[in-house]
């Protein structure tokens, strides 16, 4: 249904409407065969295989996934701070934390919601 407002007017363009009803519709263009659909699993089976990996389900491109939120401009300033030492911001971040957390581990600092500390100097 589309959205409309008091004068019943779409605010969603006819190409938006295209697209959200043929969602999930694969489209067959001039000269190409409908595919099964047991097809693209045995794509997805076949590209992993070149790839190496020997797992049934296909690895993602990352290990792990987090969503970090910084202050207002910290994220500006922290990668412009890693890029100018020539790391990206999440190599940078990666590097601190564990950093951090190997000093946290030997006793010399330590971690609470008000920040970083030095222990014992």
């Amino acid at each position: 249904m589309p959205i409309s407002t008091k004068t019943k007017t779409s605010l969603i363009t006819p190409e938006l409407q295209r697209q959200i009803a043929s969602n999930g519709r694969i489209e067959i263009g001039e000269g190409a065969t409908p595919q099964k659909e047991e097809e693209p699993a045995a794509t997805v089976t076949a590209s992993t295989e070149q790839a190496g990996s020997t797992g049934s389900a296909p690895q993602s491109k990352y290990n792990d996934v987090a969503n970090l939120h910084f202050s207002k401009g910290k994220k500006a300033e922290f990668k412009a701070f890693f890029s100018s030492h020539e790391v990206t911001l999440v190599q940078g971040v990666e590097n601190a934390v564990t950093y951090i957390m190997k000093e946290v581990k030997a006793g010399r600092l330590r971690v609470s919601r008000n920040g970083i500390e030095s222990v014992g100097e």
